[in-house]
């Protein structure tokens, strides 16, 4: 991904903001966006351009930038103001019908098309307050982190699927797995023989969020958490994944990423995921399919394109097992698939008439009982390096997870750069 300057990414919007802007978002909050970027940057109001935002390709982009900047995020008056802007120009360009926009020069044109993973806007200011009246123990940066955390980020890519079975061209994350295929299998099929098996293996929403297990539907959903963010568990990253753990150390597009989980997720036959979609579009999910069915069944992923397409009622979501706009995938062994969860997506592993079996601790490829992957969320690979230290130090101010048993990376700036990192672990083993 292209890192943009911040005085690239200054320019940029203030020229939008200082002219076609105006009428658009609202005098008051235009003016004080403009301002703000220009006493960071001064001289740039008279960078102005006749930019139609609902029609460039860029300006939500560049808005984004301004709002996930360290600039905005240091000062809560600023955050706010940026955080309205943003839900201006979404609720603009996709809250309303029809789906046309009238230029200054009275002509209609098109809108973009809404992206699939938006569902509608979220005000930063509302649910703040609304989270703080509820729990009013919670520090104010923890709520601040919370709603944060279920930003939309315009301007990213939005693609259901990025890949699948020849992600190693496109993502050095998804090449380490690959390559290391056979050994990973090895740590996993090893790992079911052991006595911690047992203890690590816990229902889904234990290790993630109590959101997950809501959605654990039918069956058996069970998952071994080996990272959270930046803290790894020190027993399993010693003593059984030696190799896992030191492919996502030297992937911090994983782990400076903090909303980021590292974990072995277990479905077995007869088990369902309803539909449901991740809380934010700032990250990609990368699948390793370590066991798959053999015989009998079939474990399949299904992504609906078009946001909008679910019921509203929470109930009758939860009883849609199949969607007649989904798409469905399938898993690969040994191939990495990486998709974006803020997709409307679905799990199934349809059982094919099997008696349904259990987790056991003997389990090898010539079983039939589990879909295995490795899951890895890593930064959405259009977020800039700024971007991803700033949104960082912000979700970390309120608190991070440090279960006991688990360890700490330290972070350092070169942690954030783009390029690829060399396999060179520094856990001691």
């Amino acid at each position: 991904a292209q890192v943009y300057s911040e005085s690239l990414v200054w320019g940029s919007v203030v020229g939008c903001l200082g002219t076609a802007m105006t009428p658009w978002l609202g005098r008051t909050v235009v003016a004080a966006v403009v301002g703000i970027a220009t006493t960071a940057k001064p001289g740039l109001l008279d960078e102005t351009t006749s930019v139609e935002p609902a029609s460039d390709p860029f300006f939500l982009a560049d808005l984004r930038k301004i709002r996930n900047s360290e600039a905005m995020l240091a000062d809560l008056s600023k955050l706010y103001m940026a955080t309205e802007a943003v839900e201006h120009s979404l609720t603009e360009a996709y809250g309303k019908i029809p789906q046309t926009n009238t230029s200054n020069d009275g002509t209609s044109k098109a809108r973009r098309p809404e992206p699939g993973n938006f569902h509608g806007v979220k005000s930063h200011a509302y649910y703040v307050g609304a989270i703080s009246e509820a729990h009013p123990s919670l520090p104010p940066d923890a709520v601040q982190s919370i709603v944060a955390s279920e930003w939309y980020h315009p301007g990213l890519t939005a693609k259901p699927v990025w890949c699948n079975g020849n992600c190693s061209r496109q993502f050095p994350l998804a090449k380490m797995l690959d390559d290391n295929f056979k050994a990973i299998r090895h740590e996993v099929l090893t790992f079911w023989k052991s006595p911690d098996a047992a203890w690590e293996l816990q229902g889904v929403g234990t290790h993630t969020t109590r959101f997950d297990k809501l959605i654990a539907g039918n069956g058996t959903w069970v998952d071994v958490r080996l990272w959270r963010g930046r803290s790894f568990n020190k027993k399993l990253c010693t003593r059984h994944f030696r190799v896992i753990c030191s492919i996502i150390e030297a992937s911090p597009e994983v782990w400076t990423n903090p909303w980021s989980h590292v974990l072995l997720s277990v479905l077995m036959t007869d088990s369902w995921v309803p539909f449901h979609q991740g809380h934010t579009n700032g990250q990609l999910t990368y699948h390793l399919p370590i066991t798959l069915p053999s015989t009998g069944g079939s474990a399949e992923l299904a992504l609906i394109e078009q946001g909008g397409l679910l019921p509203e009622d929470a109930a009758a979501r939860s009883g849609l097992y199949e969607h007649p706009e989904e798409n469905v995938y399938h898993w690969k062994k040994g191939k990495t698939l990486v998709f974006d969860d803020s997709f409307s997506h679905a799990v199934r592993f349809r059982g094919g008439g099997e008696k349904k079996k259990e987790i056991k601790a003997s389990h090898d490829d010539s079983q039939s009982g589990a879909r295995v992957v490795l899951l890895a969320r890593a930064w959405h690979p259009e977020m800039t390096a700024v971007e991803r230290r700033a949104l960082r130090e912000f979700v970390r101010r309120g608190g991070e997870e440090d279960p006991e048993g688990y360890e700490m990376l330290p972070i350092s700036p070169s942690a954030f750069s783009l390029g690829v990192h060399p396999l060179r672990p520094t856990i001691v083993f």
